[in-house]
């Protein structure tokens, strides 16, 4: 069964729309926000708000039908990546609306990841200043949507700039590496997201001079490349 969507003036009204079509209590209810609407204000007009019910399987009365071809279409995790691409495709219209941009979001999924691909003539404005608004909404994304796609990792990419940071992240861990192995003095990276910290880690596994490891916490949470202790002496 497809998650539902519902309207309201409100998102509180939308999940109590919810409850009554559903006969269902609405604190038992899961669901993502689509929209949160707006109110009416000068020069615009309101907008409803619009919920995802996650549900998670087939109503009672359809228990005598067979078994659909793929069971997985009925779990949670599916359902929930599934409104969360709506979602997100809808917030990059809408900034794109904001900027008067021409931009677009493609939204996929796999077992490790939800990527959000953006296009259109109004790339430029992602990537200016080496793609930092490009990473701040990726940022973004990640503490919207974080909890609703765990264990995946949410990744924003344009235009190939998430491979080309990749090899640039990959480059200055082994530029470090380099310096670290001839002089001995650590070195610490800036602060950096818990996906390109793993790029350095792998980048340096095996190592035969140094090795890593992450200090300090939450968004500045940094990597460390410093020499490999000597080996223990038998």
């Amino acid at each position: 069964m497809k998650d539902q969507v519902f309207d309201g003036a409100t998102v509180e009204d939308a999940v109590a729309a919810a409850a009554r079509a559903l006969a269902s209590p609405a604190e038992q209810l899961r669901y993502v926000v689509l929209d949160a609407g707006t109110v009416a204000a000068r020069g615009l007009t309101a907008r409803p708000a619009r919920i995802a019910v996650l549900l998670s399987g087939p109503p009672a009365a359809a228990e005598s039908r067979p078994p659909a071809a793929s069971p997985a279409e009925f779990t949670p995790a599916v359902q929930g990546v599934t409104a969360v691409a709506a979602e997100i495709r809808e917030l990059v219209r809408e900034l794109a609306r904001a900027a008067d941009a021409d931009l677009a979001g493609e939204v996929t999924a796999t077992d490790e990841a939800v990527v959000v691909r953006l296009e259109g003539q109004g790339k430029d404005l992602l990537l200016e200043d080496e793609g930092d608004v490009l990473q701040a909404l990726e940022y973004l994304l990640q503490l919207m949507y974080r909890r609703a796609i765990e264990p995946r990792r949410l990744v924003v990419d344009c235009e190939g700039y998430r491979s080309d940071r990749d090899r640039a992240l990959h480059d200055e861990a082994m530029a470090l590496a380099a310096a670290v192995a001839v002089d001995g003095v650590p070195r610490k990276m800036r602060a950096l997201n818990s996906y390109e910290r793993r790029i350095v880690h792998a980048a340096l596994t095996g190592h035969p001079a140094v090795h890593t490891f992450s200090v300090g916490a939450g968004a500045e949470r940094r990597v460390t490349v410093a020499p490999k202790p000597p080996a223990n002496q038998g």
